[in-house]
């Protein structure tokens, strides 16, 4: 059976440092991202060189579709490529979907590599209360203003998010980004997908 790989298989080594792309500059979620990396065992945290971008996904600003979540995900990786050239290309966001008569929010995490190898990992489901599902799929508001009118506090989002507030703290956005990420990273590297 082949041995995993390992961080040694990705990094430069005339550089000595791994390059990790992520579509994002938003400071939670870079921390988020940087967190992930830290507790991997795959990565040695001192090696890797983080590069925050902000690039196009072609979708619409409010995807409520697997597909279209998935296309946009794809297409981020993608633009990455194309403005740098680093080991790994990491997206995370929100997704929301439905299944059956009910709408899900979760967090999922794209990654790709640069021999154009690529997984998705998702976190857990949480269901959208009833108000907000029909403000999204009924009425086509972002989640974020309708988010911050029942809260009644300015960029409610910024503070808890839609998680937090939905579950009184329990599920955090980091915590949410960690479990997608866990889910997205081990088939790189784990010898069982390589069976």
């Amino acid at each position: 059976m082949k041995i995993r790989k390992s961080f040694f298989d990705y990094f430069d080594k005339k550089i000595n440092k791994m390059k990790i792309a992520i579509w994002t500059k938003s400071p939670p979620k870079v921390a988020a991202i940087e967190e992930a990396i830290k507790t991997c065992p795959y990565f040695k945290w001192e090696n890797i060189e983080i590069f925050p971008l902000k690039v196009n996904s072609d979708i619409s600003d409010m995807p409520i579709s697997m597909e279209e979540n998935m296309t946009g995900a794809k297409n981020r990786a993608i633009n990455s490529k194309k403005e740098i050239n680093a080991d790994f290309y990491i997206w995370m966001e929100w997704w929301m979907t439905k299944i059956d008569w009910k709408a899900y929010l979760f967090w999922v995490v794209y990654i790709l590599d640069n021999n154009s190898k690529w997984h998705f990992g998702f976190s857990n489901l949480m269901e959208v209360p009833a108000y907000f599902e029909n403000k999204i799929y009924n009425e086509n508001l972002e989640l974020w203003p309708v988010l911050s009118e029942a809260t009644k506090e300015e960029n409610a989002s910024k503070k808890w998010w839609a998680f937090g507030h939905w579950s009184d703290d329990m599920l955090t956005r980091k915590d949410q980004f960690m479990f997608a990420f866990q889910s997205a990273i081990p088939p790189f590297f784990n010898k069982y997908y390589k069976i």
